[in-house]
C-alpha cells in the first residue's frame, strides 16, 4: 500500500510542476487546472500519527509514510499559495483569500499574508490589507515587495 501512496505523491508533484510551467507561461487557468489535480492525489491521504505508538488502529492503506509527511504538507501549502497567485492574476480576490487561508492552516507563511493583503486591497478592504501586509512584514522583514506594498 505504501508504494501506491508514494506513487500518488509523485503524481501530485508532477501536476504541480506542470502548473508551475503553465504559470511561467502566463496561462493562469491552465495552471489552476494542474494545481487542482494535485489535491485529487493528496486529499485522500492520511498523515501518520504524531508518534508511532499512537496508532492503535492498524495503518490504513492511504497513510503517508512518516518520512514523506512534511514533504506532502509543504506540497499542499505551496500549491495553495500558487493557486492564490493565479486567482490574483485572474482578478478573483475572494478565491485568492480562501486559498491563502487554506495555506495558512498548514503553517505560517509571509507569502500567504502578503497575497491575502493584496487581495484585500483589490476588494478595497484597506484595513484588512494593512493587517495582512504588516503580518507578512513581521514574518519576513527583508522582503522588499512587502515593504513596497505597504
Amino acid at each position: 500500500a505504501a508504494a501506491g501512496v508514494v506513487q500518488q505523491i509523485l503524481e501530485a508533484e508532477r501536476h504541480k510542476a506542470e502548473g508551475n510551467r503553465h504559470f511561467g507561461e502566463g496561462s493562469w487557468k491552465k495552471a489552476l487546472g494542474s494545481y487542482h489535480k494535485v489535491f485529487l492525489y493528496v486529499n485522500g491521504l492520511q498523515m501518520p500519527p504524531d508518534r508511532p505508538s499512537d496508532s492503535q488502529a492498524p495503518s490504513s492503506g492511504s497513510q503517508i509514510p512518516r518520512d514523506r509527511a512534511e514533504e506532502v504538507k509543504a506540497l499542499k501549502k505551496s500549491t495553495r499559495l500558487n493557486m492564490a497567485a493565479c486567482y490574483l492574476k485572474l482578478g478573483e480576490p475572494q478565491k485568492c483569500i480562501d486559498a491563502c487561508t487554506a495555506a495558512l492552516e498548514l503553517g505560517s507563511s509571509a507569502k500567504a499574508h502578503f497575497r491575502r493583503g493584496q487581495a484585500y486591497a483589490e476588494l478595497r478592504n484597506f484595513a484588512g490589507a494593512q493587517t495582512e501586509l504588516e503580518r507578512a512584514r513581521e514574518l519576513d522583514p527583508e522582503d522588499r515587495g512587502i515593504v513596497a506594498e505597504l
